[in-house]
């Protein structure tokens, strides 16, 4: 079989197939959990996931979450969402390597993606000064209400391998070869990559788009979603530093 690097998919298809590689594994895995639920009379393994509820408010709704649980699937669906991407590529004979990014970076390359970082990290905490933008505190609290190696795991290596290789990988690989150009890939894959944390205020939601065109960009300029895997997760340890010390 002929493996192709060339774009199969129209723009509007390429979009519902990342939801679709976001969404499924969650649901399924979700749906598992609530027949182990059923099984256990017990309730020792719902007791254990679902203890430290939090409730958040969400323009304007509170919502009752267990933030052990999501966790904990989040986690266990990253691997799906991998399996998926690259059966996807597969079925239409995609280079999983090409299409994906898949990359190893430079020296050079790093350093220059991290002064862009540093750049973007420089405006969004003016930004949050001069309009006195801060993060709910029901964030705080669902954050802290999970143990410390699990919310790092989640933030520093889950979130920035499934996310990056799903919207910086996958869906912008689908993009950039139709008539968004490469320009419109960055710029769709950052909104609907912002729109995925749509948990958050949309002052929040704005400094996340902007973040999202730098992911893009160093997809864009080194061909390497790892290096953009790197500065998400550079991003993420200093979110979650300040999340677990100073708040």
């Amino acid at each position: 079989m002929n493996i192709s690097s060339g774009n199969n998919y129209h723009p509007f298809s390429a979009v519902l197939l990342s939801l679709a590689v976001f969404f499924i594994p969650l649901l399924f895995l979700y749906f598992v959990l609530g027949i182990v639920y059923g099984l256990d009379d017990s309730d020792t393994l719902k007791n254990l996931l679902q203890q430290n509820e939090v409730s958040l408010n969400s323009y304007g709704t509170d919502i009752l979450i267990y933030p052990i649980e999501d966790n904990v699937m989040y986690l266990l669906s990253v691997p799906l969402q991998v399996l998926f991407i690259s059966w996807l590529l597969r079925r239409k004979s995609i280079d999983p390597v090409h299409s994906l990014g898949l990359n190893f970076f430079d020296r050079k390359a790093f350093i220059y993606a991290l002064i862009l970082w540093i750049l973007y990290f420089a405006f969004a905490s003016l930004y949050g000064y001069v309009f006195e933008i801060e993060m709910p505190s029901d964030f705080f609290e669902y954050s802290k209400a999970v143990p410390v190696w699990m919310i790092s795991i989640v933030f520093i290596i889950g979130a920035p391998i499934a996310e990056e290789l799903l919207f910086r990988g996958y869906l912008y690989s689908q993009l950039k070869n139709t008539k968004l150009g490469i320009s419109g890939a960055i710029f769709l894959t950052s909104l609907l990559w912002t729109a995925l944390h749509a948990q958050y205020d949309i002052d929040i939601l704005f400094s996340l788009f902007f973040l999202g065109l730098v992911l893009g960009y160093v997809r864009y300029k080194y061909n390497s979603v790892y290096l953009a895997i790197a500065i998400h997760a550079i991003h993420n340890i200093q979110a979650t530093i300040y999340i677990l010390f100073f708040t």
